[in-house]
């Protein structure tokens, strides 16, 4: 049941408009000329640190958990080490991106009045210093036409490493107190050994990590303070007495380790929001949330020192925490993953190191205040297997038939197989994680899995098959040269795709390496790196490799497209012989105008992925196991491994903007098919062939970075208690032919039409976009347009 004051928070924090900060901007342009000439690691320990120090500390009314990245809800920092030169450039109507932030389709950020002039200015200090900005310098000029053509994408140019999930119940034992002794311990017993030029970055490393823990120590007492001048001035003696115990418990934590359940949800979120102080990154994570908080639970419970209400009070004060997190996106970013996402990924369930269902009462609390507060953050991963509950399937599916998009479902089964087989041990294995929106990774704390390190323009492969090279947008050649000619078998177009595919996975290669590289020795990550196991052993940051699993993952949009289209060349031009490759690129380049009836055949007459066709759905195999096979050869520059990931987000749409018409029926400049699943509309038999074509027939456990799979059925179809069975049993039916991912969302096209038109009345509307929630109102419409088209099923 919402309480009053979680009634209160979270009006407030729905209702709050999403901005943009100068605070952490100033400061941290401040620390940057007051602490040059450091070595890398310490100088950005000193910022951290600077920034920890003088940012304003704010206790919002009500509130049981305290620390804040920004003074106002939903506001994003700037950090111009890695970008936000471009809010100070112009585009061609001549509108500075400053001016066009508020206004913009995608993830706008209201700019106050007062703000804007302080950001202008302080942004000229920073123009030519960013990662963003030295990417374009340093990428070669095929790269960058391969960008702007929409072939490929490539990470990191504006963003960190991210996708920090640490080993949390291990931090609980250390405290910050306990990190700051071993870094101390490291560089005396170095010191004793002898320091030379190989030693010395480990030192720097270890005394950055020690300023960057005393840092957060000293920012919780600031709250701790702060509360403690808050309680002197209440009148009221509840509220005297819930700050007097926010006053006590950060002055405790997290510099010592935490020891009841309230104790261990602050630090976590202290830990937790530093990694956004720290870095612009994404993706941090909660890890497994009910195992490392259900023993605090237990104990205080045991106690009879906590209740029931008050423990699922504190887990909804950190769920609207959570969403106050937002993130500045350049123009292009914002687009690609539209909806203001962090992948604020929390996970419930599955097995412990042994084998053992982790299930328990912090599980079945957290699924409550995930369904009465119904937030776009955090995203609830709930990993499912044999021995999970029975009660703990039905709430999952009740919020599911509900209309919450919340949870997500993760099979045990096919991510156990995955994280073996890229290296993790059984036990990390058992106790596996997402690092990022599905990607799934050994666990127990040692793993750093880098942001994307870039997308791969399937469909688009195809379409410069069909050109002999030339991309028919521009006229340009584009990556390698195809005589359309030598083309007699359709195993002859399939070899030229896979030709593109590994030349464009080879370009995304050098490029993000190249970025990378530069991130290690300009701008590591020394906090979050702290707090991953491996790190202070090795004296080395995430970048340099220093975690005990390194992994980047790398993308691919539009696979379903590409199956689809593949599958209308071999029907068509080579087995039934109904056109030649001539005539067929011809109506392509037309838009299909004057070839409509063609149109029609290819949409109609060709099988389609998703529809548990083996023929089509072996061409998408074929294809998908050739990329993963190929990109999870390679090793990132910190001597990672690459992973394959079949998800798109809503590149899936900015991408389709660079692709012509296909020959799967779809016109010039369409959203492309949907993450790994379907183009959408064409599943039309029904979820269990969808589920099949997406488990069964794809072998997913070769793709070590998970798959993603959006499913949608329309409310009616899944109504009462018949309604229930057969979200379970589709889920189930997904799970044990080793599917590893699936999301549901349950809303009618009616609803989603209407809230087009009045937004205003539809605020509340939560759509799994991706790996990520969002509210529908805060898409763009092309976003929403793309979510409509998914086909929305009845019933088996």
């Amino acid at each position: 049941m919402m309480t009053e004051r979680i009634r209160s928070m979270r009006e407030r924090v729905l209702t709050a408009r999403p901005s943009l900060s100068p605070e952490r901007l100033l400061l941290v342009t401040e620390a940057y000329k007051e602490f040059a000439g450091e070595a890398a690691p310490v100088f950005r320990a000193r910022v951290f640190a600077y920034v920890l120090d003088h940012m304003k500390v704010v206790i919002r009314d009500g509130e049981l958990l305290v620390g804040c990245a920004n003074e106002k809800i939903r506001s994003a920092s700037i950090f111009p080490e890695y970008t936000g030169q471009w809010l100070l450039k112009k585009n061609e109507e001549g509108v500075l991106g400053l001016d066009r932030l508020p206004v913009r389709p995608n993830d706008p950020l209201d700019v106050a009045p007062e703000d804007r002039d302080v950001i202008y200015e302080t942004m000229k200090w920073w123009m030519g210093k960013s990662t963003e900005e030295a990417s374009e310098a340093f990428l070669t000029p095929e790269v960058q036409e391969a960008r702007k053509s929409g072939i490929l994408s490539i990470g990191g140019r504006a963003i960190a490493s991210g996708k920090t999930v640490p080993d949390y119940a291990l931090v609980f034992q250390r405290g910050l107190k306990g990190y700051i002794e071993l870094c101390r311990q490291k560089i005396a017993e170095q010191v004793e050994a002898g320091v030379d030029i190989d030693v010395q970055p480990k030192l720097d490393f270890w005394n950055a990590c020690i300023i960057s823990a005393e840092g957060m120590i000293r920012y919780a007492n600031r709250y701790a303070e702060l509360a403690g001048q808050m309680a002197q001035e209440e009148t009221n003696p509840q509220r005297k007495q819930e700050l007097q115990e926010i006053s006590r418990i950060c002055g405790k934590v997290p510099e010592n380790p935490p020891e009841t359940f309230y104790e261990g949800l602050q630090f976590m979120w202290f830990l937790y929001h530093g990694l956004y102080i720290e870095t612009n990154a994404s993706a941090n994570g909660f890890g497994r949330f009910d195992e490392y908080m259900g023993l605090l639970y237990e104990k205080d419970a045991a106690a009879g020192s906590i209740t029931r209400e008050f423990a699922e009070e504190l887990i909804s004060c950190m769920f609207l925490k959570s969403m106050e997190l937002i993130m500045l996106r350049p123009d292009d970013y914002s687009r690609d993953f539209a909806g203001y996402p962090l992948w604020q990924i929390l996970m419930l369930g599955g097995v412990d190191r042994y084998g053992k269902d982790i299930t328990n009462e912090v599980t079945r609390m957290t699924l409550d205040v995930s369904s009465c507060l119904k937030l776009s953050q955090p995203a609830v991963a709930l990993r499912v297997h044999d021995g999970t509950p029975k009660d703990i399937w039905r709430k999952g599916c009740e919020m599911i038939q509900d209309g919450q998009a919340n949870p997500a479902f993760f099979g045990d089964q096919s991510s156990l197989k995955i994280v073996q087989a890229k290296g993790g041990t059984l036990e990390e294995a058992r106790e596996w994680i997402i690092l990022g929106c599905v990607e799934p990774h050994p666990g127990m704390g040692g793993t750093d899995g880098s942001p994307y390190g870039g997308y791969v323009n399937l469909p688009k492969c195809l379409e410069l098959v069909l050109h002999g090279g030339i991309d028919p947008m521009t006229g340009k050649p584009l990556g390698p040269a195809v005589d359309i000619q030598a083309l007699k078998t359709f195993d002859d177009v399939m070899d030229a795709v896979k030709m593109e595919i590994r030349h464009w996975y080879d370009i995304i290669h050098k490029g993000f390496n190249q970025i990378v590289a530069y991130h290690c020795t300009r701008i590591p990550c020394v906090y979050s790196s702290m707090l991953l196991e491996g790190c202070i052993e090795k004296g080395k940051a995430v970048q340099e490799g220093g975690a005990n699993h390194t992994y980047s993952g790398i993308f691919c949009t539009g696979p379903a497209s590409l199956a689809d289209a593949m599958m209308a060349v071999k029907q068509m031009v080579y087995d039934q012989k109904k056109l030649s490759m001539d005539e067929l690129v011809k109506a392509l380049d037309a838009n299909f105008e004057g070839y409509e009836r063609l149109r029609l055949e290819l949409l109609n007459k060709v099988p389609k992925f998703g529809n548990d066709i083996e023929e089509v759905d072996s061409i998408c195999r074929e294809i998908i196991g050739y990329a993963a096979d190929y990109v999870q050869t390679m090793h990132d520059p910190r001597h990672g491994r690459y992973c394959f990931c079949n998800q798109a987000q809503t590149v899936s749409v900015t991408m389709g903007y660079k692709v012509g018409a296909t020959a799967d029926g779809r016109l010039a400049h369409t959203p492309l098919s949907d993450n790994a699943g379907p183009m959408m509309g064409r599943d039309v038999e029904g979820p269990t062939a969808t589920v099949n074509s997406m488990g069964r027939n794809m072998c997913q456990t070769k793709l070590f970075d998970g798959t993603l799979m959006n499913l949608r059925f329309d409310p009616s179809g899944v109504a009462g208690e018949k309604g229930l069975e057969i979200i379970e049993s589709v889920i189930r039916e997904y799970v044990q032919h080793d599917g590893q991912h699936i999301q549901i969302n349950v809303v009618d096209d009616k609803t989603l039409r209407a809230a087009q038109k009045n937004p205003e009345n539809y605020r509340n509307i939560l759509v799994r976009v991706a790996g990520y929630m969002a509210y529908f109102t805060e898409l763009d419409k092309s976003v929403q347009d793309a979510i409509i088209a998914r086909t929305a099923h009845l019933a088996s």
